[in-house]
């Protein structure tokens, strides 16, 4: 049926529906407007998620799929359900990103006879972050493993930073003749996040940080940052804002006050405009990551920005221009930085203009998309 209207039926497959939506409504919306149907694969595919898929134009699925579970049976059978799928709706092209869904969703559109497989790397999570320990080590060499058997039988590899392809390349499991794509992780819509004033710089300095509570984005870190640096500057604001997440990375919500007592955490949050628009500086510092999407968001509303000298968060900082880049996992280096920005508040709005050019320059999603259309193949097809 598609061959006959000329378009293509693209599957997107995530370990996380909420996901679809919240990184991927642009490129389903630019893969619409080309004319192509699009299949939306992932595990909690709640009602109102599948019918804000259904108002994209998109068919919402769900899969049996667990993001942070070792279980192999399980894995095995999210490779069985995922092949019957493939199997019975067809897709053209299959894109699976993060972990589980770039290997098992290659794996099984290979078996399922797929016309292009082309998973997308967006972070190589924390098994190959440094350190980690033998159980780190293992799940490393089974993702390496696991990686290297999706990468042969896909026809292109998609990754938001360069860094991480190095890294897979390596270890051996990307193989030289697997054409890749680097694309500015999910882009960031210049539009909805539009640049706001500076908070008045006469007020006491305002710090945010977005994130899952997890350790490797730097919680702990951020915490004890900020009972540093409100020792010397008392009336400074530490903010934090996201949900928790379970699995053996968590950062359970009652250790915060033991990591430090300034912060204030706000819980998870829909719309982060209001909050990035009160803030005078963003802080992620994460040990590393594909590309930092809050990050992205903080450079398109213009707010200088501290995040970590690591793969994928380097990208976002012109080191004096636009913020400052610190060690990562470095408390005492993070606590730096923010003091010496707090002390420069005459050079924040400027800082912020950088960083707002920055993101029209290089992540504009618009720009991200069109390449994330020809790694997919799509590029004129209709």
């Amino acid at each position: 049926m598609s061959a006959e209207r000329g378009t293509k039926r693209v599957a997107l497959v995530a370990s996380h529906a909420p996901s679809l939506l919240l990184f991927r409504q642009p490129l389903i919306e630019a893969i619409g407007a080309q004319g192509h149907d699009v299949l939306a694969l992932a595990p909690d595919m709640e009602p109102a998620t599948s019918s804000a898929l259904k108002d994209l134009g998109a068919t919402p699925i769900e899969i049996p799929l667990s993001r942070t579970g070792l279980n192999p049976f399980a894995d095995l059978a999210t490779l069985n359900a995922l092949t019957q799928l493939f199997r019975k709706h067809q897709p053209d092209v299959v894109m699976g990103y993060t972990p589980k869904p770039s290997i098992y969703a290659s794996l099984a559109a290979a078996r399922a006879n797929v016309p292009r497989i082309a998973p997308m790397v967006t972070g190589l999570g924390y098994a190959f972050l440094d350190g980690g320990g033998l159980k780190a080590d293992l799940i490393r060499r089974v993702t390496a493993a696991l990686y290297a058997r999706a990468f042969a039988v896909s026809h292109c590899a998609v990754f938001h930073n360069a860094d991480d392809r190095a890294v897979l390349a390596e270890t051996g499991c990307l193989p030289a003749s697997l054409p890749t794509v680097v694309v500015r992780g999910s882009g960031v819509d210049l539009d909805h996040f539009a640049l706001q004033p500076m908070p008045p710089l006469d007020q006491a300095p305002t710090f945010l940080m977005i994130a899952r509570l997890v350790r490797y984005k730097g919680i702990a870190e951020y915490c004890t940052a900020a009972d540093m640096v409100k020792s010397q500057l008392p009336s400074a604001r530490f903010l934090l804002a996201g949900p928790e997440e379970s699995g053996p990375a968590g950062f359970p919500v009652s250790e915060l006050e033991a990591a430090g007592s300034a912060v204030s955490y706000l819980g998870p949050v829909d719309d982060v405009r209001p909050l990035l628009a009160q803030a005078h500086i963003y802080v992620l510092p994460s040990y590393g990551e594909g590309m930092p999407r809050t990050v992205l968001e903080a450079l398109a509303i213009g707010r200088p920005v501290i995040t970590s000298d690591a793969r994928g968060c380097r990208e976002t900082v012109v080191a004096g221009k636009n913020g400052l880049l610190v060690a990562p996992r470095s408390a005492e280096a993070l606590a730096r930085a923010m003091s010496e920005l707090a002390a420069r508040g005459d050079k924040l709005t400027a800082m912020g203009r950088e960083s707002r050019r920055l993101a029209e320059t290089t992540f504009d999603v618009r720009k991200v998309n069109a390449a994330m259309l020809e790694a997919l193949g799509l590029s004129g097809t209709v």
